[in-house]
């Protein structure tokens, strides 16, 4: 604050009006002061919360990396050991992988005849397919000519079946007339016996010359 000069009057003391200004003056900067240091105050409450902020966070991500570094510690650990159990099984690793390189060449042939077997098996298939479809449609005209010889063989069969029985109807008719027939005929031969029996009798009363 400077230093303020007042004006005396002429009965000794101060002038009153000059000490209302200075005492006004005075709360002025008094007041803007106080403003100004509540700011500062409150600028620095603010800073002071984005620093404990930033200090959580921090601390959280302290935390965090703290915790992923022993999980890696330990996974780190867990692999040493793992690998430490695995070179007492790089011999027969090794065994196999030279069984591996030799069994290769064979494998490769086993894969080359798998795929040729397959071929011949589809190749197959075609075939029995395309001969089944033949022998089907064979089959089914084999089964037509043998329907239309059969409607063939039953007409004819009809006919002769009709012309047959007519026949044997004349037949039957002639064997119910064959009785009264062979009586005529044993009549007759009766009749030509007695006939010849009297003509023998009188051949012999004749006298021979």
């Amino acid at each position: 604050m400077e230093n303020y000069a007042f004006k005396s009057v002429a009965f000794g003391g101060f002038d009153k009006q000059d000490v209302i200004h200075y005492i006004e003056q005075t709360a002025k900067e008094a007041a803007a002061v106080q403003e100004r240091l509540q700011k500062e105050n409150e600028d620095l409450q603010t800073e002071a919360d984005s620093l404990r902020t930033q200090v959580r966070e921090l601390q959280t991500r302290l935390e965090t990396e703290t915790a992923l570094r022993e999980q890696a510690q330990s996974e780190l650990e867990q692999e040493r050991t793992a690998r430490q159990g695995l070179e007492a099984f790089k011999p027969e690793a090794e065994r196999l992988a030279a069984e591996l390189e030799r069994l290769r060449p064979e494998a490769e042939a086993y894969a080359q005849f798998r795929d040729r077997v397959g071929d011949i098996e589809c190749d197959a298939h075609k075939r029995a397919a395309e001969l089944e479809a033949s022998t089907t449609a064979r089959l089914r005209r084999t089964v037509e000519l043998f329907r239309a010889q059969y409607v063939t063989l039953m007409s004819s069969f009809e006919s002769t079946a009709s012309h047959v029985t007519a026949e044997l109807r004349k037949v039957e008719v002639n064997l119910s007339q064959l009785p009264r027939a062979m009586d005529q005929a044993g009549t007759e031969l009766n009749e030509l016996a007695a006939l010849l029996d009297r003509s023998t009798k009188k051949e012999e009363k004749e006298p021979r010359g």
